[in-house]
This record gives structure tokens, sequence and C-alpha cells, in this order.
């Protein structure tokens, strides 16, 4: 599911926050912008996205440099005094921080901070990232639906698509955001022919593979080919299935200087691959 359908169905979730004679609102929003997600809380695929955690521009990279951010104190509505202590709660074992967000000509806002080490952070903006992994729309050489046995068929990804995908997450705190940048980085192409006990199994190569080019002519090698060994005409239909996958090496980084991975993420695509073969006429 995409973080902005994510935003839409919580958005008519909101949080209410009544201490003393003051009642704040909290809704879920998302601008077309930065993708900032505030006050969501919910999982979608095992990945796990945290009421609290901001996605996109930063205080330090461009939301607005000159806002300040404080924990939010219960107020006396009449005298605008504050006391007590800060105003908390927890949901599923997460510690919320009320916090106020002062910006030059801006009335103050509040929000609901999560109190969570960078690591939880970082897995917020996995989840987004994620999302933004595209599928490989793959190309062939000869055509998919062109094929012959015993003549390497080229495969590749374009450079559009074999490019870093990185998205940062943050929380503020009075001593400035704490930050998680994710990046996911695409490594290894991986081609399952699917001619399955009459192929030689899946081909596996590093980085996006050569574009074919007819300079090259049909005996050049490259480093991402596979060469079937039958037809196609033994598959119903007369077609291979075949598929062809990104993996992504996910790792992620700190302000703070903490730093790891994440296990590798594969997106993959169907080809539906004709493989022909031409008999030879020899006459006397």
């Amino acid at each position: 599911m995409k973080v902005r359908s994510l935003a839409r169905i919580f958005a008519a979730i909101s949080l209410v926050v009544i201490f003393d004679a003051r009642v704040t609102r909290l809704e879920a929003s998302n601008t077309d912008d930065s993708n900032m997600v505030r006050d969501v809380f919910g999982a979608v695929v095992d990945k796990t996205i945290i009421a609290g955690v901001f996605v996109g521009d930063n205080e330090e990279t461009g939301e607005s440099s000159n806002c300040s951010w404080s924990p939010s104190l219960p107020r006396d509505s009449g005298q605008g005094q504050t006391y007590g202590d800060e105003v908390e709660r927890t949901v599923d074992s997460i510690l919320f921080r009320l916090y106020d967000r002062d910006c030059p000509q801006q009335d103050t806002e509040v929000f609901w901070i999560a109190q969570i080490p960078p690591e939880r952070i970082a897995r917020n903006a996995a989840s987004i990232a994620y999302d933004r992994i595209p599928a490989p729309f793959g190309e062939f050489a000869p055509p998919a639906r062109q094929g012959v046995i015993n003549i390497g068929t080229w495969f590749w990804v374009s450079s559009a698509i074999w490019q870093p995908k990185v998205v940062v997450a943050w929380v503020p705190t009075p001593a400035g955001p704490v930050t998680a940048t994710i990046t996911a980085t695409p490594y290894k192409l991986v081609f399952d022919p699917g001619d399955g006990l009459f192929g030689l199994g899946k081909k596996t190569c590093v980085g996006p593979g050569l574009k074919w080019n007819k300079q090259f002519g049909d005996s050049m090698p490259s480093p991402c080919m596979y060469t079937y060994r039958h037809s196609s005409n033994v598959r119903p239909g007369g077609l291979f299935s075949a598929t062809l996958s990104i993996v992504w090496r996910v790792t992620w980084r700190s302000n703070t200087g903490a730093s790891g991975s994440f296990p590798d993420v594969t997106t993959s695509s169907l080809h539906q691959m004709r493989i022909r073969e031409f008999q030879a006429l020899v006459t006397a």
C-alpha cells in the first residue's frame, strides 16, 4: 500500500488531547511536496509506520530553519501559565511526548513525537523506501517473443530504474532533529529463464546489464546473457514464463553516528519468452 493511500485511510482518525482547558486536535496529514506523514499508526506488510516520525525535509534541510521545538506542558487557559510535567502517552509500548513547534509568524502547533532510537526511525523510513522501489521492466535481445535456441538472449534494465532510492525520516528534539537516512541500492540482476529441467538454471549478474546494439551482432557475449537449449513449444501455449529480478541492498545511517542494514529486497517482473528452433535443410 502506498504511503499516500495510507495517509488517506487514517486522515479521518484524529487524536483529541485534553489537558486543563486546552483542546488540541491532531490529524494525519500528507503534503504532496514533502511526503510528510504525521500521526499515523499502522502496519503494512510487516513494515511499521510510527506516529510522530516525519518523512521528508527536516529543520536542517529546508523545512524551516527558524522553527523551534520544545516539550509541550499543561497550561492554565486563563493565565497562560505552564505547570506540571511533560505530556506523554504510550501506544503499543511506544512512548510519545507532546511537542510544541514554534515558527515565526505562525501559531504554535503541537505534535505527538515518538521517543524511539535511530534504528526505529530507520525502520519507518524503510517502510516508505520499499514502496518506491520499482519493478524491473526488462528488455531483451532477441525480443522476448523472438528468441532462438543456442543464440544468447541478452537481458538488461534501463539506467533510469537502476538508481538508488533514498528516504529520510526524522524526529524533532529540543537539541535538533534526529535523522535516519535509508538507501536502497540495486546491485544484482537475476534472470530465471522459466525453462526448468530443460535449461541451465538462473543467471545472475552484477549491474543493470548491457543494452544490446545491432553493431554487436549475434555472437558478441554479454555479462547478462542466457542461452536457451530447448524450444518453448514444450510448454502449454508455447511460452516459457521467465522472471527478471533486481536485488536491492538496504542500508541506513543516522546523524547520531549510528548505522546499519536491513535484509535485501527483491523486485521482479514476469516475461513470456517464445523460443524457436530452426532446422537446417540439407540437399544433395
